[in-house]
């Protein structure tokens, strides 16, 4: 599974994952961590779907991510959320309305994954699960660089 996340890692590399602002609009979320979604989104502010700011701006690194959802995802997804060096709080997804499909990759040790207190295992390896029912955190011991997709 690592080989096809080559081109990706390479990709990301080319650019810069955009700190989302100085204040997080999850409750728990660091205030400033590096992430982009991919896929369709619902306007902030007008409410309006479509194809989100950096799938349009990064036509070449949305096809990708494209073609590794297809490839994990057990299911048909319409968004994805990129995340670098994320270390997420205890949480649920409350607005997913479907299952999630998470997957990590990169040089990395540590920020494992944990669902309902159980470790589990990410590193080039997918998991479904439901982020709206589950809580589900990383833990706080990142060295590297990790990304991760969240396909929902």
């Amino acid at each position: 599974m690592q080989t096809e996340f080559i081109l990706l890692e390479k990709m990301l590399e080319t650019i810069c994952v955009p700190m989302k602002s100085k204040t997080s609009n999850r409750r728990g979320f660091p205030a400033k961590h590096r992430a982009m979604t991919f896929g369709q989104t619902k306007g902030r502010f007008n409410g309006v779907v479509g194809l989100s700011y950096y799938s349009k701006k990064y036509p070449d690194l949305w096809n990708e991510v494209k073609r590794i959802g297809d490839l994990i995802a057990p299911f048909e997804w319409k968004s994805c959320h990129l995340n670098k060096n994320v270390v997420c709080p205890k949480h649920k997804d409350s607005k997913n309305a479907t299952l999630t499909c998470i997957i990590s990759f990169g040089s990395y040790t540590g920020c494992d994954l944990m669902i309902e207190g159980e470790k589990q295992d990410t590193f080039y390896t997918s998991l479904v699960f439901n982020g709206a029912e589950k809580e589900h955190w990383n833990t706080n011991d990142l060295q590297g660089t990790k990304y991760s997709l969240v396909f929902f």
